[in-house]
């Protein structure tokens, strides 16, 4: 059951862009997997047990296929942390004693923020969020520059800080330049 519920994770679009205004705005899956691939690469950067940091990515929003995606305005209204413990607690019970207790234990983990792990996961969580708004900026939704704003803000790991930059300096939709030239050299050998 628990992989038929995280398929909801496919429907349930993020709240955050709603604010602005914007009605283009990534689901909850893709927000996790992207943001899987970004704490890979942290995780990297800054030395830390990269296992226990995809396991955050892959635990961390689990609750939302019950809860639903909660922004930073929702959240001042309801006790977020806990409604997402009790539904993840939920959600796990019928596992296997040995798969449930890790995957609480590195939930808990991560909610905390105390180790050098959580606090990178939970960067890459941000980045990624940063990743989607400067795709929005560029899309004319300007009011998502203050989502990279805040971001900056929270973003407790030097490699977070540098990739947030690059992230800024970069055009989104210009990833592929580059790739033609390369494909004719290959080619022409």
């Amino acid at each position: 059951n628990l992989f038929f519920e995280t398929g909801m994770l496919n429907r349930i679009q993020r709240t955050g862009p709603f604010a602005v205004n914007s009605r283009e705005h990534e689901t909850v899956a893709e927000h996790c997997h992207r943001a899987l691939l970004v704490g890979y690469v942290l995780a990297k950067l800054e030395k830390v047990n990269v296992e226990k940091v995809l396991l955050m990515m892959l635990v961390h929003d689990i609750p939302e296929a019950r809860i639903w995606d909660h922004n930073l305005i929702t959240a001042r209204y309801i006790n977020k942390d806990e409604a997402e413990t009790k539904a993840f607690n939920d959600q796990t019970q019928n596992l296997p004693d040995e798969i449930k207790n890790e995957m609480l234990s590195i939930f808990k983990e991560f909610n905390e923020k105390k180790s050098k792990e959580s606090v990178v996961a939970k960067d890459a969580d941000l980045l990624e969020c940063a990743v989607e708004a400067r795709e929005l900026v560029k899309k004319g939704i300007v009011d998502m520059q203050d989502w990279i704003k805040n971001v900056r803000n929270r973003l407790k790991t030097e490699s977070a800080k540098k990739l947030l930059s690059a992230v800024e300096e970069l055009d989104p939709d210009k990833w592929w330049e580059g790739l033609k030239k390369i494909i004719l050299e290959e080619n022409a050998h």
